[in-house]
């Protein structure tokens, strides 16, 4: 009877110490389902994410400090490439972080054979554009998540989708310019597929039950392209909203114009008192502004250059002809910005990292040279002083 009651209690205490370390498993009445809809981890695996454009990471060149960035973290350009000094480009888009620290290390252990290569994933964010049936935010509906991959789960649950209006069967996903999917969203959801993966500046349109109506959004502004409203007519600042907003600096917000079937009106954005309105077919044009740098000092053609957007200093002085190789000192570069807040800067080492805005000026500067000439007048005419100095004492 006793060794009965000993092993009762040995069974219980089993079940307590499972219940506390897995208590899903020990009282879970149902199976484990199959097919869930899969959630993104809030940072990427590094060994299995690959890069993508936006990416950000930080390099260690152990015995090298002057080859390290682990301060200034090193972006995956547009083009899909990172450019690193003493190696040049790499293409880091579809490479994993182990992999792109090999190819760095191949790079660097052929000119710096004891040097080693560590290279770290900063935290990617991404940005998802959520439209239509969902809440309009004041500032416009571009979410960023601080994540490697998004779903469209976690865009439609940060966006708060309507669901009053909201036509979840009807989802559509643009991608480059063009549908790349629709989505029946709440079959999705009933049959547990998994969930489907986002790319950054992905711009997702949750319809409405109600008709469709939509406006156009053209010109210098962060998403061009045509947007659903469910009311008859909207504000022309909420238009621009709706396409992400303007391009900063590079915007000429107050010669905008609303293109309708009876002709084109010009309207100033910029104004508080703005009644101007929107309605279905109704186009907004955003003109672009004459943004200007300036490029002088050492280069061949010193003088200020049209841009339409920001650009590498590589390129602001291959605008100006490139550098006066007879005079131009490269690691003397004065950089200073709109704000008048200046910056010295090693053209060698950041030519393809630092970016210019509208209304910054770069400034070569030249070499010291030693004028001979001078120098031999100088030390003829001091000799001649000592000479009738000792004369005539």
């Amino acid at each position: 009877m006793k060794m009965y009651k000993y092993l009762r209690f040995f069974c219980l205490l089993l079940i307590v110490i499972g219940h506390f370390c897995n208590p899903s498993q020990v009282f879970s009445e149902d199976p484990p389902e199959e097919n869930i809809v899969s959630k993104s981890p809030e940072y990427p695996e590094t060994s299995t994410y690959k890069l993508q454009i936006g990416d950000s990471i930080v390099v260690t060149v152990e015995g090298y400090p002057e080859y390290t960035k682990d301060r200034v973290p090193v972006p995956v350009q547009p083009d899909g490439f990172i450019s690193y000094p003493l190696i040049g480009l790499i293409k880091a888009t579809e490479l994993t972080v182990p992999e792109l620290q090999e190819q760095m290390q191949k790079g660097f252990s052929a000119k710096l054979p004891s040097a080693r290569v560590f290279v770290t994933l900063m935290q990617p964010k991404r940005n998802i554009l959520v439209f239509g049936a969902v809440a309009q935010r004041p500032r416009g509906n571009l979410h960023v998540f601080e994540t490697g991959q998004v779903y469209l789960i976690q865009a439609l649950a940060a966006a708060g989708v309507n669901n009053e209006v909201a036509d979840l069967t009807k989802v559509v996903i643009w991608r480059d310019g063009k549908v790349f999917k629709t989505v029946d969203f709440e079959k999705q959801m009933e049959s547990g597929i998994i969930d489907i993966p986002l790319k950054d500046y992905d711009v997702v349109i949750v319809p409405s039950i109600y008709a469709q109506r939509r406006i156009r959004v053209i010109g210098a502004v962060m998403v061009p392209g045509s947007y659903p409203i469910t009311d008859q007519e909207i504000p022309a600042t909420q238009a621009l909203k709706l396409a992400g907003g303007s391009r900063t600096d590079f915007a000429d917000l107050k010669s905008a114009e609303i293109i309708t079937k009876d002709g084109n009106t010009t309207v100033d954005l910029t104004s508080e008192n703005l009644v101007m309105t929107m309605a279905p077919g109704d186009t907004l044009y955003v003109p672009l502004a004459e943004a200007k740098i300036s490029v002088v000092g050492a280069v061949d053609k010193p003088s200020q250059y049209v841009i339409t957007e920001p650009v590498l200093l590589r390129d602001a002085v291959a605008m100006a002809g490139g550098l006066d190789e007879e005079k131009a000192n490269p690691k003397k570069c004065i950089l200073t910005r709109a704000n008048g807040t200046q910056e010295e800067l090693n053209y060698n080492l950041v030519q393809s990292e630092v970016l210019l805005y509208p209304n910054d000026q770069l400034r070569i500067l030249e070499r010291t040279r030693i004028d001979w000439r001078v120098l031999t007048f100088a030390a003829s005419l001091t000799n001649l002083v000592v000479s009738v100095w000792l004369r005539y004492r």
